[in-house]
């Protein structure tokens, strides 16, 4: 784990989990098994849609969508002073928080849980240095609660499991203050209060609950934090694996400068080679334990597909698609250029 601005990271599993390009089966690698019912099929579930400009004029960005016609995410306000946190459904718009821009807001780890929204705000403090505080805020209405500023280094993946609810309290994990190969395991009440640390051998973060998983190149351990139970995943020396406790994707780096990827169970079956000229979204490993969310060129353009784990089969979600992001079993990407003009979500649970 590094951290890119103080108490802030995007992580450098990022960098080899997200955005890589990878190619069909070739002969320096093992061969793919492929699954009956492979094949290609256009998706004919339609996408919810709405404008990328409020009603102010200012292009929106959702971080999270919450169902496919409620998002949580950002924009600048209409004298471009500050920067706002959102929550937006249909035409109604609750500003969450509202952060002078000289102080370069960040809002990072979103996720919700039994009607609340809980997220991670970054910005500059007054004296300079950077602070990242924890919020809760009900998604029926109400002033968001700030929950703890003691935060730690905190470290962020572009994960849906930065931060986790459970057990009746918010986790996440933090960075070393001397930046040792330890991982601090941080948790806070959810309705704030003292902050539990306990720090643990190995570079970790979260996955689903009760599980963490390793960030380190090269083989992947899952650490199940209930029962102390770990589990190493079967990897080559020139792989590195993101895995969560059902499925993992491996990414060998071909001597030509390819990156292979290959899907499989966490316990190193059902190994299989994605073919294709595509790229992995994000560092979260077999969405609703069933997807891989994938984009591939089409001529000048790109498209989204789905990659059923269980089939083998890929989906083609959409065509023409401009920024990509997934959490939470929602998938959404923009449309237009060069700045987007609609935003366009799937819910991936409904996907036949």
């Amino acid at each position: 784990m590094r951290r890119a601005r103080p108490l802030i990271a995007l992580a450098a599993a990022l960098v080899v989990g997200g955005w890589l390009l990878f190619s069909p089966t070739s002969r320096d690698t093992p061969p793919s098994v492929t699954p009956s019912g492979a094949g290609t099929v256009t998706a004919t579930l339609e996408p919810g849609v709405m404008p990328a400009k409020l009603a102010d004029g200012v292009i929106y960005t959702p971080l999270l969508y919450l169902e496919t016609g409620a998002s949580v995410g950002t924009a600048p306000s209409a004298d471009g002073k500050a920067e706002r946190f959102l929550l937006r459904e249909a035409a109604t718009v609750r500003e969450l928080r509202s952060v002078p821009k000289d102080q370069f807001p960040q809002w990072l780890g979103l996720t919700a849980a039994d009607g609340v929204l809980y997220w991670a705000e970054s910005a500059a403090t007054a004296a300079g240095p950077y602070e990242t505080r924890l919020w809760r805020a009900s998604l029926a209405g109400g002033a968001p609660v700030a929950l703890t500023a003691d935060t730690g280094g905190i470290v962020f993946f572009d994960s849906q499991y930065d931060l986790v609810v459970a057990e009746e309290r918010v986790h996440w994990v933090a960075a070393t203050p001397d930046d040792a190969p330890k991982t601090e395991v941080r948790s806070v009440a959810l309705t704030g209060g003292a902050v539990s640390t306990e720090v643990i051998d190995g570079r970790y973060r979260w996955s689903s609950w009760p599980w963490l998983v390793s960030v380190d190149p090269g083989a992947a351990t899952l650490l199940n934090r209930a029962d102390g139970q770990r589990r190493s995943v079967p990897a080559t020396a020139a792989e590195t694996m993101l895995c969560t406790p059902e499925w993992c994707r491996a990414i060998q780096e071909t001597a030509s400068g390819r990156n292979l990827v290959d899907v499989m169970r966490s316990d190193g079956g059902g190994r299989r080679r994605v073919a294709g000229d595509l790229n992995a979204i994000g560092v979260d490993v077999g969405l609703l334990d069933r997807f891989e969310l994938l984009t591939g060129v089409e001529g000048e353009s790109l498209r989204l597909l789905a990659y059923d784990l269980t089939t083998g089969r890929t989906t083609v979600l959409a065509r023409d698609v401009g920024v990509v992001t997934t959490k939470a079993g929602l998938v959404w990407w923009s449309t237009g250029s060069p700045d987007p003009t609609a935003w366009h979500v799937l819910d991936l649970r409904r996907l036949a």
